[in-house]
């Protein structure tokens, strides 16, 4: 019997010895997966924050975008309204003196018995403006 035991137990440290190694090695597998799980998350951290990041300045740009063209319209109707505004005092200026023309042209004509009136065309002082409106929103549209 004493025999017997002692082969039991050395039957039982031989199994406990490779119990053990067999723990060992499933620990280190562990233990580098556990390794290599932190260092993808922490690549997927920064992956993450970069894509924050990008995503933000993507909505940013297209704010600007958007502002950029509402600043554009504002700046061509200011220019639109500035040059209506302009253009009353140039026709005043311009039917200012040609009451002054037409005076003159009167008086020659009747000494020579002939009276002629002398009137700006309506239509054609239009289509001019009209015209450089087309040119310069033409302009505007290239420069962008």
């Amino acid at each position: 019997m004493f025999v017997a035991n002692r082969i039991n137990l050395g039957e039982k440290r031989l199994a406990l010895s490779i119990e053990t190694e067999d723990l060992q090695k499933k620990k280190e597998e562990l233990e580098n997966e556990f390794q290599s799980l932190t260092e993808k998350e922490k690549t997927l951290k920064e992956n993450v924050k970069t894509l924050e990041v990008n995503v933000a300045i993507q909505k940013l740009e297209e704010k600007i975008k958007v502002k950029r063209e509402a600043v554009e319209k504002l700046e061509s109707k200011k220019g639109d309204l500035e040059k209506e505004l302009n253009e009353p005092e140039t026709s005043k200026i311009a039917e200012e003196q040609e009451p002054e023309v037409t005076e003159e042209v009167v008086e020659e004509e009747q000494k020579t018995d002939l009276v002629v009136t002398v009137a700006p065309v309506e239509g054609e002082e239009s289509a001019q403006l009209q015209e450089q409106r087309k040119e310069e929103e033409k302009k505007k549209r290239r420069f962008f």
